[in-house]
C-alpha cells in the first residue's frame, strides 16, 4: 500500500494523489488544497470557453463526426427499455448528432441543452428536421436545469459533458437526478484506479473526471449496468430499483 501511494505521488503529482483519497481522511489542509486547485479556473471561465468554442471540440467538429459506436450504444439501451414517445433530454447536445440518430430511429420527443452559441446554427444546417421538431436551450446546464419540473424527462443522457462541470457546481448532479423520471445514461471519462476525481488539462481548459456510479447512487438512483470502451464508460441508472422497468420484450 505504501509503495502504491508513493507511485501515485511520483507519477501523478500531489493534488492528483489527494483526489484519490476519501475526503474524510484528507483533513482541513488537504481539502483546502483541492478547493484552491479547483479554482484555477472559475466556473464562469469554464462557461465562457465552451460558449465561444470553435474549431476542435466545437458543435461543428462533433457534427462532422456524425453518429459513432457510442451513439448506437445509447440507442440500444433506449430501444430495450423505453418507448419511442419517451421524453428524452441530452445534456450538451452540440449540433445534435446523437439526437438526430435517435430521431432517425423513431424517437419523437427530443430536447437538448448546449452552452455553445453555434449549436443551433449547426443543427439547422446539418439536421434541419431535428432543429424544427425538437426543443433546445442555449445556455449552461446550471441555468437551465433548475427551470425543469421534477421527473420531467423519461430519459436524460450525456456524452462527455458532465466532465466539464466545475467542482463548485456539483449541485447540478442533484438537479439531473431530480428531473429524471426513469433512465439516466452517462457516457463520460472516469479516473484511473481508485481516484474519486482528477482534473486533466485538454488544450486550454480543464476536464473533471469523476466516478459517476457513487455520485448518482448517492442521489438515490440505481446503477443497472456499465460498458467500458477505450475512451469512456457508458453507465445506465434507474430512478429507483423498485420503479425500474424491465427491458422490453417483443
Amino acid at each position: 500500500m505504501v509503495r502504491e501511494q508513493r507511485t501515485l505521488l511520483k507519477e501523478r503529482g500531489f493534488l492528483t494523489y489527494l483526489r484519490s483519497r476519501p475526503r474524510a481522511l484528507l483533513g482541513s489542509f488537504g481539502q483546502l488544497l483541492l478547493a484552491m486547485d479547483s479554482r484555477r479556473m472559475e466556473p464562469t471561465e469554464v462557461h465562457e470557453k465552451w460558449a465561444g468554442r470553435s474549431g476542435v471540440y466545437s458543435p461543428e467538429f462533433y457534427a462532422d463526426m456524425g453518429a459513432t459506436g457510442g451513439t448506437s450504444s445509447i440507442r440500444s439501451v433506449l430501444d430495450a427499455r423505453v418507448d419511442h414517445d419517451a421524453e428524452i433530454l441530452e445534456l450538451g447536445c452540440g449540433g445534435g448528432r446523437h439526437l438526430a440518430h435517435l430521431r432517425e430511429h423513431g424517437y419523437t420527443n427530443l430536447s437538448g441543452i448546449d452552452i455553445n452559441e453555434d449549436a443551433v446554427d449547426v443543427m439547422e444546417e446539418r439536421y434541419p428536421e431535428l432543429a424544427t421538431d425538437g426543443t433546445f436551450y442555449l445556455d449552461a446546464l446550471e441555468n437551465v436545469l433548475p427551470t425543469f419540473e421534477d421527473d420531467q424527462f423519461d430519459v436524460v443522457f450525456s456524452v462527455e459533458t458532465l466532465q466539464h462541470i466545475h467542482p463548485e457546481n456539483e449541485w447540478v448532479f442533484e438537479e439531473i437526478a431530480r428531473i429524471t423520471d426513469d433512465l439516466l445514461l452517462t457516457m463520460e471519462n472516469e479516473p484511473d484506479d481508485d481516484q474519486l476525481m482528477t482534473t486533466k488539462q485538454v488544450e486550454d481548459f480543464p476536464l473533471y473526471f469523476r466516478r459517476w456510479r457513487p455520485i448518482f447512487t448517492d442521489l438515490g438512483l440505481t446503477h443497472v449496468t456499465s460498458t467500458e470502451n477505450q475512451i469512456d464508460t457508458l453507465r445506465v441508472f434507474h430512478q429507483s430499483e423498485a420503479e425500474a422497468a424491465p427491458p422490453k420484450t417483443d
